[in-house]
Formats: C-alpha cells, sequence, structure tokens
C-alpha cells in the first residue's frame, strides 16, 4: 500500500493529534477512580498502557520528545491559573460599575471570552482558561480598553497584567518545535500506526467515557471530546501553548 493510498483516520497534524491524546489520557487518569467504578476496563493498566503507546509514536514515528516541554509548560500554566484566575473575576465583578449599559456589558464579556469560558476557567479548567485569554488578547483593541477604563473602576494595568499571561503563552508554545516540522518522513507502516493509536484512544475508549459524562449531564464531558481539545492544541501552534490537563468542573 503506497503511501498517497492510507488515510489517516483523524483530521488533524500528527503532532496534533497525538498530543490531543495525551490531553485526553492525562484526564482520564485524573478521574480514574469514577471511571473504572463504571467500567472495570477503564483502569490505571488501560491508561498507562495508552500513555506509552502515544510517546512510542511521539518518539518512534515523529522523532519527538514531548515530555521536556510538557513538564515545563505544565507548571508555567498552573502558575498563571493561580495569578489570573483571581483578576479575571475582578474585572469580570468590576464590569457591572465600569458599563452601566447592560447591552453592552454582555456584549463585551462575549468578545473578550468571559461568557463563553469564564465559569469554567474558574472551575480551573486550563483549556478554557487557555482560550478565555487568548480570545481576550485579541478582542482587547485600545477603543475597547479605553471604553472598559474610562470609569477608573478598572485600571489599565489589570488589563495589561492578563495581555501578558496570553503573551506567556505565545512565549511557551510547548510543541513551537514540533510545528516547525520533523525532519523524519513519515512511512506507510508509520501512518497505519498512528491510525491504530488514533482508534485505541478515541474510537476505543474516550469516546465512550465522553457518552457516560454526557448523559450524565456533566461538563466533563468536554475533557474526553477529541474534536474540543484539538481546537486549542491546534491553536497553541499559532499563539499559545496545547494545554496541560485541565482540571475539571465538579
Amino acid at each position: 500500500m503506497s503511501k498517497e493510498t492510507l488515510k489517516r483516520s483523524y483530521s488533524a497534524k500528527d503532532a496534533v493529534m497525538l498530543t490531543t491524546l495525551s490531553v485526553i489520557l492525562q484526564n482520564a487518569e485524573d478521574h480514574l477512580p469514577e471511571l473504572t467504578a463504571e467500567n472495570e476496563n477503564w483502569n490505571a493498566k488501560l491508561i498507562s498502557t495508552l500513555k506509552a503507546r502515544v510517546d512510542k509514536d511521539f518518539t518512534d514515528i515523529l522523532g519527538i520528545d514531548p515530555k521536556k516541554d510538557q513538564r515545563e509548560a505544565t507548571a508555567i500554566v498552573r502558575a498563571i491559573q493561580a495569578e489570573a484566575l483571581p483578576i479575571l473575576s475582578t474585572v469580570h465583578l468590576r464590569l457591572n460599575m465600569a458599563v452601566k449599559d447592560a447591552t453592552r456589558r454582555s456584549e463585551l464579556l462575549t468578545q473578550l471570552g468571559f461568557a463563553a469560558f469564564g465559569k469554567k476557567a474558574q472551575a480551573k479548567d486550563q483549556i478554557a482558561l487557555i482560550e478565555l485569554l487568548s480570545q481576550f488578547k485579541t478582542n482587547l483593541t485600545a477603543k475597547v480598553k479605553a471604553e472598559i477604563t474610562a470609569s477608573k473602576d478598572i485600571k489599565a494595568e489589570i488589563l495589561d497584567t492578563l495581555l501578558g499571561f496570553a503573551d506567556t503563552f505565545s512565549k511557551q508554545n510547548i510543541t513551537q518545535e514540533i510545528y516547525k516540522g520533523t525532519s523524519k518522513e513519515i512511512t506507510t507502516e508509520g501512518v497505519a500506526a498512528l491510525n491504530a493509536t488514533y482508534k485505541s484512544v478515541v474510537t476505543d475508549f474516550s469516546k465512550l467515557v465522553l457518552d457516560f459524562y454526557r448523559k450524565q449531564k456533566s461538563a466533563k464531558k468536554s475533557l474526553f471530546s477529541f474534536s474540543t481539545i484539538k481546537k486549542a492544541v491546534h491553536s497553541s501552534g499559532h499563539y499559545h501553548t496545547p494545554p496541560p490537563p485541565p482540571t475539571t468542573p465538579k
């Protein structure tokens, strides 16, 4: 079978796909007791085996060591999380005073990412925090900043601090080397192995876990959604880091 005739089972760059699987598996490890209680096959041995498989694909197929940058980025994101969340909460609260018009205030909360990601970020979902800061940075134009700070209820320095956190994500891109490309040529066998790993993690595991949480109406379902996590990871290749596994809403 030629390389051209073997299609990937996933719609993503190989490095994005494997990084997404790594996040899903760490999320599973973080919630292992309740997962194993639901299905005894969702156990520590399974997660360990799948993690080792993903790491092996990184190393053997892509020629990338995924460990060092992930550890560093995890520490960075957790430190930013501890500092950013109280500030975000303050800005959100003070917008009630800074922008009196309810309709305009709602527009700003949407534009700056609070509406979509605020609650999840405050629940220590790191993916949501990254998304919120990214949207905040993109949409906090000079005009919007002047509007928000006009009443003096919110200082410009506070907004600048949040922009600084977003910049830190950009500078500490844990996959910056990955997105420069790999020198290794992906063979037909390599594509087949990547497809098999994707199937083992997503088709045979995370889709079932997602269904479990969805039927419980739990916000944790997003932690096992390949498409949701892939979006954040893919974005990281351009302007911020792929997220370490988030601490989820209860």
